[in-house]
């Protein structure tokens, strides 16, 4: 199983692994950096980058939103996936969730790549075209707020990337997809530092 990396552009801070719990009751504190265990993972180049892209669009946009970014785990052969129970901290809601697909542009062409959910019920994707904070640069942006904010007795959400042809469409991918969620923190909960 291949390790992940979650990357929290929220204030600057890089977090230790922070996967996210969707609309449960975050209970969560905040830690400092922890050392990283030796089975983890580097983070990719493309998350790397596409978080500071982001962090950038982030403070140009003047989003008060905790974003986390998150590498994808290995499923099925052709599936990445990410848990389906997220981990949040206490004060914060869990808003939106987007799957990004980091293309080389000038690789894919007219093949246009389509992205659906792994599992009994394929669902298909859509690009997103609503304004975001992340940077359009990363890739293909797909929201898939749904599929953290419905209740499920799956563990993971994968998804699936295939060419019009069905074929697999991961040759077209510069590193695997990850998964950015927005949180956001919630006035009337105390910060952490008023929890001490």
């Amino acid at each position: 199983m291949t390790g992940y990396f979650t990357i929290w552009v929220s204030f600057g801070l890089l977090s230790h692994f922070l996967l996210a719990i969707g609309a449960a009751k975050c209970s969560e504190k905040e830690t400092l950096l922890m050392p990283k265990p030796r089975s983890m993972k580097l983070p990719t180049d493309c998350l790397i980058e596409c978080s500071s892209m982001t962090y950038d669009k982030k403070l140009q946009l003047r989003d008060n939103h905790n974003i986390r970014i998150t590498d994808s785990t290995e499923g099925d052969p052709g599936e990445y996936c990410w848990s389906s129970k997220l981990k949040c901290l206490t004060g914060e809601s869990f808003t939106n969730a987007y799957v990004v697909l980091p293309v080389d542009a000038s690789a894919v062409g007219n093949d246009q790549l389509e992205v659906k959910t792994a599992g009994p019920i394929a669902t298909p994707l859509h690009t997103n075209n609503s304004p975001t904070t992340i940077a359009e640069s990363c890739g293909l942006i797909y929201e898939v707020t749904s599929h953290f904010t419905t209740p499920s007795t799956q563990t993971s959400f994968c998804v699936q990337v295939f060419t019009q042809e069905n074929e697999l469409g991961d040759r077209f991918l510069t590193c695997p997809p990850f998964l950015v969620t927005f949180w956001q923190r919630n006035p009337n909960q105390p910060s952490q530092q008023d929890l001490g």
